[in-house]
């Protein structure tokens, strides 16, 4: 199995198996969505796009961010820590956010879409390497000029450890998410909407043993735990 990378930019080619990772937050915050009893994600890349799906239907909820804040209209934040007094049971969310559902959207020729923060990352490397792919793109969705992303890329070095059977100690991936420019915000108390229980959520490494994997449904790219 070959193991591949790629980013936003040059992501869209993969025809195999794509895992699109966001630790910060989206992906941490579909899985803690998931453990409140939501069935299904639908993720979308506009937030009109979001909007318009709502109306469409009847009793969804919308989730998401845009440039990491909250949207005006929107039922949800992009956050764990808002999801954990949030009675999410049979609901269908409709998510937006800046870097993780743009990397499923931009990733849809895939035949294979996992996604994947810390809290999932031994269920994902299980679930890819059970799909016997002949390769498996790791896309790290938050990696922008300037040194952002070190927080997805940490969680795509681990992944591809973990698929190995060569994975270091847990500690220095928990450190560098801590220690990148986005893990930063969520201990800087200026940032009021970057709060710190949600960077501890996003490092509980293996809290849930589901996976999150994309099937396409009517045009729509809808997110779904496996167990």
């Amino acid at each position: 199995m070959e193991i591949k990378r790629a980013t936003l930019e040059t992501s869209g080619i993969e025809p195999d198996t794509v895992v699109v990772i966001d630790v910060l937050r989206a992906f941490t915050t579909a899985a803690h969505a998931f453990n409140q009893g939501s069935t299904e994600i639908i993720l979308v890349s506009g937030v009109d796009q979001a909007f318009e799906l709502r109306d469409q239907i009847p009793g969804a909820l919308l989730m998401g961010e845009a440039d990491g804040f909250p949207v005006d209209g929107f039922d949800l934040s992009n956050s764990p820590t808002q999801l954990a007094d949030t009675y999410l049971q049979g609901r269908r969310l409709i998510h937006r956010s800046s870097a993780g559902t743009q990397g499923v959207v931009r990733s849809a020729n895939a035949k294979h879409i996992l996604t994947t923060g810390l809290c999932s990352i031994t269920a994902t490397a299980r679930r890819a390497l059970s799909i016997k792919p002949a390769s498996v793109t790791l896309l790290p969705t938050g990696l922008l000029p300037g040194g952002w992303g070190d927080e997805d890329a940490a969680c795509a070095d681990l992944l591809e450890g973990i698929l190995t059977g060569d994975a270091p100690p847990y500690g220095q991936f928990i450190d560098r998410v801590r220690e990148s420019r986005a893990g930063l915000k969520f201990v800087d108390p200026s940032h009021n909407v970057f709060p710190a229980s949600d960077l501890d959520l996003a490092l509980e490494i293996d809290r849930f043993d589901f996976t999150m994997e994309v099937t396409k449904r009517d045009g729509l790219l809808v997110l779904c735990p496996i167990h």
